[in-house]
């Protein structure tokens, strides 16, 4: 429950039960099957099941499929939270959803190893925060039909004991029709693509060191790209580090009208004064 002076005196009650089935290998086949029930005070049951499935076409290589539904119910926020910019809506519906996916692992060997998922989700009465237009204020509301396909990439190469680069990409293409000319402050401020490429190493003196940069081109707006930088001494009692964030000094936002930090500096000590013995 809440209670709030913004969005008043609320309460919910919900029972669920689970139930999963897991089959871990059948030959060269795997299935996991599962399933659950949730009932509310305030909306009818809702069933979510789940449905994955694997198969190893070799040594190296497995392919993987999924499907399962999603249900989730609006939050107090969504539902009753006011102020001069937002404000909710109590007659909201839950959302629903469904979700596909397939992809490939493999691992080639010498130390290379990734994976490729194509995906796709389907939305029924999704929830956002919309309006027509800047002069306007942030209303929830549902969306009748929402969908969004994508597919994710990842690799990763050690090529030494304590040493490995990562690299890996997202692209994610939604049905912009459904707004109705409408903008959109969550559900379409998603970023269309975005690639992250990082490299690690412990050396033998213990020192940690890790960087990573990310370039990131959100729906309708510039692409910006995030260094950071992190080094770090694992000594027995004593563990200094360092974290540089935001190398770039790029200026961008996750949700609009919310800057996040620019360049910055955050270093400390971890002092250990107690270790298990196993």
């Amino acid at each position: 429950g809440v209670e709030s002076t913004n969005l008043g005196i609320h309460s919910r009650n919900r029972q669920s039960v689970y139930l999963n089935y897991d089959l871990r290998a059948v030959g060269r086949f795997s299935l996991t099957a599962g399933t659950r029930y949730e009932l509310f005070n305030t909306w009818s049951g809702q069933l979510s099941p789940t449905l994955s499935a694997g198969y190893w076409l070799s040594p190296h290589a497995k392919l993987r499929a999924s499907v399962s539904r999603a249900y989730r119910a609006p939050s107090f926020t969504d539902l009753y939270y006011h102020d001069p910019a937002n404000v909710g809506s109590p007659d909201l519906r839950p959302e629903r959803a469904v979700g596909y996916e397939a992809g490939l692992d493999w691992n080639a060997g010498n130390g290379i190893d990734g994976e490729v998922t194509v995906f796709q989700r389907r939305e029924r009465d999704g929830i956002d925060f919309v309006r027509a237009s800047s002069a306007d204020i942030w209303r929830a509301r549902n969306f009748q039909r929402l969908r969004f396909t994508g597919i994710e990439t990842a690799a990763r190469w050690r090529y030494r004991p304590r040493t490995s680069v990562d690299i890996a990409y997202t692209g994610l293409h939604g049905a912009q029709d459904a707004l109705g000319g409408l903008q959109s402050r969550y559900a379409f401020n998603y970023p269309v693509h975005q690639a992250v490429a990082s490299w690690q190493t412990v050396t033998r003196g213990e020192f940690a060191v890790r960087t990573r940069i990310g370039v990131t081109k959100r729906l309708g707006r510039d692409s910006y790209a995030v260094w950071d930088l992190n080094l770090a001494h694992y000594g027995n009692r004593i563990r200094p580090f360092v974290q540089l964030s935001n190398l770039s000094d790029a200026a961008y936002e996750e949700i609009p009208g919310v800057p996040l930090p620019g360049r910055g500096i955050l270093g400390g000590v971890e002092v250990v004064l107690f270790t298990r013995h196993r």
